[in-house]
Order: C-alpha cells, then structure tokens, then sequence
C-alpha cells in the first residue's frame, strides 16, 4: 500500500506540474483590446481558462455525457454561455450605454497538466453605430469572474485618422492576446478590469495627453489590411470587381516596395550579369507564379492541417529557404566570376587567336593592350536560365500575410474565384515592381557601359561585386530567418 501510494505521488509531481498552465490550475485568464475607430469600437475579447476551472465547465459542456467535449457541444455551449458574458462587458460613450454585438466567436481546447484541458474563447466585438462628437468620452469595464484569480490585460487602440488621449489603459500589450506570459509578472499578474480614455477625429486638444504604450512611447495607428477588406464587401459586383482587380494590382505594387522583397538582389543579379529586358521579364512572371502558388499552398495548410503544422512556424522556415537559395547563388556567381577576373580559370568563353603583329593569346587575363587597342577579358557573366528561375522562386516563395488573409476569407466568405483573381492580381503587381526595378537598373547598366567609365577597372568587376551582395542577402534573409 505504502509503494502504491508513492508511487503515486511521483506521478503527480514529475507530470501535473510539466504542463501547468502559467498562472497556476485555478486562474481565469481575461484579455480585452478596444480599438477605436471614428464611428465604431471594436472589441478583441479573450477568455482563458486553465485546468481547474475547465474541468468545473465539463458537465455544462458534455451535453451526451459520453465523458468528451466535442466540437459540436464547444460551439453550442459558447452560444449559450456568450449573452451572459456580454452582460458584463459595461461600455458607455459619452455617458451612454453602447449595445456590443458579435461579429464572430471561436472556442476550442488546449491541452494542459495531467492530460487535462484548458479552454479558450476567443470573440471579435464591436459597438456601433456611434453618436460620435468633436471629442468623446469612453469608459468600459469587465465585470466577469471577478471572484476569480487569474491575469486581466486591457489594451486600448486606434485606427488611422483617430487621436486617444487622457487614457489610463496601455497602447500596447504584455501577452500576446495571454498567449504568453512574462515570468518575472506571474507572482502579481496584471489586475486591469476598466479603462477610461477620450478620442477625437480632430487634432488632440492642446496640452492633452496621447496613447502612450507600456514603455513610455507614443502608440501608433493600427494600420487596415486593405487587401483583406476586397473580400468583405457585401455583393461583388461587375464595376467593383474590377477595381478590386485594379487596387490589389496596386497594393502588390506597393508592398514590393517594402524592405524585403528582393529588390536588391533583382538589381544586382541582371546588373552583373548582364540581363536584358527579357530576362527581367521571366524573373517577375516567376515570382508572379511563385507567389500565388505559395499563398494556395499556405491556405491549404492552415484549413486542413493546422492541427500538425502551424502556418507561423512554416514561415521562418520558407523564409530560411528562400535566403539559402539566394545564398547558393550569390555564392555560386562570387565563385565563378571572382577566379575568371583574376585568371585563375578560363572564362567559358575562353579562347585565343592570331593578331596582325604575329602574336596570339588566350582570351584568360584581365586586360590587356595591343596595337594602340585596349580590351578586357574579363568573363560575360552570361544569364543563367537555371539561375533566374531560382532566384524568382526564392523571390516569391515567402507568401505575403495579406494575401494569405484575403485567400482564407475568400474560403470562409465562398467567394473562392474572386479570392483566387485577388491574389494573383497581387501578386502580379508585386511582380512588376520587382520587373521595373530590374529595367531600370539595366539602363542604368547601358548608359554606363557606353561612356568611358566602363574601361574603369572598378566598373569591370560589378559582376564580381554584384555576386558578393546577392550573397549577403541570402545571409541576411537565412539569419533573420532563424531568429
């Protein structure tokens, strides 16, 4: 008897305490994010349960009693369980009561300590209309499991063209939506249950004090996916569909102009090695394909397989991908044409023959002069077909999160065809920034190969230095991706 029992009680202490989640088994987890907008509040309301209390909710949730909570029963029970909860969500603007309602809502389990689970609700909110005026007075407060132990976070934001000032709650948040806690907070987790701030659509009152995040520094604007809002207008017409065509051209145009898009290693690739507008013109239509299929790929993954492969963790590792094959590149060019400059192989072009003054050479030094004629050997840096096709793949292979959002809400809105016309348009538009900037630098490229500068030797070697510094992204990209 005396084994079994501590045999037992090692089994309680090496497993219930691995898993446990970090506010201790009893602890009811709340997150609320209030963003403002100039006619609308949305809230981001989190419910996040650990193992004591979640077990407590078994009976209520187990409707058929055969000891498991399906799907089916999580989905009926936050229908049921979610006016009640609202009822304690107080928000008053301007001293008004404003009605909250449910844009969309998701519960689902977690496994935590001693195989058993924690449950999390997660509902996007919002209160609108508003009878909003030059400035606005906001309050709300959380009145849910109020006798319950556990981290409450508030987090104020605002949307572009709104101005939130004299607030007593953050910009910024502490958990990632309580998805992660900070360790050294857990003994006096954070006790936040209301919020008081005003907003304006005008400048802030003088002397006002802004959004401040938790570390003291002013709070930006959260920025609109406006690739995301295409989907989700309510009927596709002909006209709109067209200018949805049009603007999500333009925003892939844009978002290539944002830092890491390739755009260095596009210049640096056709510049030494002398590309023509041909050439520039498969390597967008490459990263046009690429692109698409990978957000296709992406999208499948998260509806079908997010169970064993989570989209966030796939990224780094295209990302990782994508820079080694800008690595091997850069590295394999550096290689080559850096021993072709200085001799130390032929070039593949490589040859000799016979001049009027009796003498002959092979076509494997640098530079050199012969009657009153000064001429380089250095290599062509002939195009690789093989090699642009790898580098428009590693260009495109990193699907953009917009366009991965957009395709999602096509799936969930059955708008399936306009979402695939969407994304494409994106990414073509992405493409042909990527393809203007590639014949810009190839005209760049001839202006200087027809003036005296290209006899420069430092001019000589740009295909040299062009293999370097598509080498270095590569390095770049791999190493922001691991970390």
């Amino acid at each position: 008897m005396k084994t079994k029992f501590c045999t037992l009680l090692a089994f309680l202490i090496l497993t219930v305490p691995a898993a446990a989640h970090p506010l201790g088994n009893f602890s009811v987890n709340q997150y609320s994010r209030l963003e403002v907008g100039p006619a609308k509040i949305s809230i981001r309301q989190i419910l996040d349960l650990a193992e004591i209390p979640t077990f407590q909710l078994r009976s209520a949730i187990d409707a058929d009693r055969d000891g498991k909570m399906s799907d089916a029963e999580l989905d009926a029970y936050a229908a049921d369980f979610t006016p009640g909860f609202l009822a304690n969500l107080a928000l008053t603007v301007n001293e008004r009561p404003a009605e909250i309602r449910v844009d969309s809502k998701k519960i689902y389990l977690k496994e935590g300590a001693g195989n058993l689970p924690t449950l999390r609700i997660e509902w996007d909110l919002a209160a609108a209309p508003l009878d909003v005026k030059d400035t606005n007075r906001v309050a709300f407060e959380n009145k849910n499991f109020a006798e319950r132990i556990g981290w409450n976070e508030i987090v104020v934001s605002r949307a572009a063209g709104v101005e939130v000032f004299d607030s007593n709650a953050f910009g910024s948040g502490v958990t990632d939506e309580i998805k992660t806690y900070p360790a050294e907070s857990l003994d006096a987790p954070l006790a936040e249950r209301a919020a008081r701030f005003s907003f304006t659509t005008n400048p802030a009152p003088v002397g006002a004090r802004l959004l401040e995040n938790r570390d003291g520094r002013a709070s930006a604007a959260v920025q609109r996916d406006r690739l995301a809002e295409l989907i989700a207008v309510p009927e596709v017409t002909p006209a709109l569909a067209v200018f949805g065509l049009l603007l999500a051209f333009g925003l892939g145009a844009l978002h290539a102009m944002s830092p890491g898009h390739g755009k260095t290693v596009v210049g640096a690739y056709l510049v030494g090695s002398r590309g023509t507008p041909k050439h520039a013109a498969f390597l967008g239509l490459t990263v046009t394909v690429t692109h698409t299929l990978g957000v296709f790929a992406l999208g499948l993954v998260t509806l079908f397989a997010s169970n064993y492969i989570l989209p966030e963790k796939l990224m780094p590792f295209l990302g990782f991908v994508s820079g080694l094959m800008v690595l091997y590149i850069g590295l394999t060019m550096f290689k080559t044409r850096l021993f072709a400059a200085l001799g130390w192989e032929k070039p593949a072009h490589g040859h000799s023959h016979d001049h009027d003054d009796g003498h002959s050479h092979d076509h494997d030094g640098f530079t050199h002069t012969h009657d009153g004629h000064t001429h380089s050997h250095l290599p062509p840096a002939e195009i690789s077909w093989k090699s642009l096709l790898a580098l428009g793949i590693s260009g495109g292979l990193l699907p953009c999160p917009s366009a991965l959002v957009l395709m999602l809400s096509a799936i969930s809105l059955g708008r399936i065809g306009y979402g695939l016309v969407l994304t494409t348009a994106f990414s073509f538009g992405l493409a042909a920034t990527l393809t203007a900037v590639g014949l810009l630098f190839l005209s760049v490229g001839k202006v200087f190969g027809g003036t005296r500068i290209a006899e420069n030797r430092l001019v000589k070697l740009l295909p040299v230095a062009s293999a370097f510094v598509i080498a270095g992204v590569g390095a770049v990209i791999c190493y922001n991706s691991v970390a």
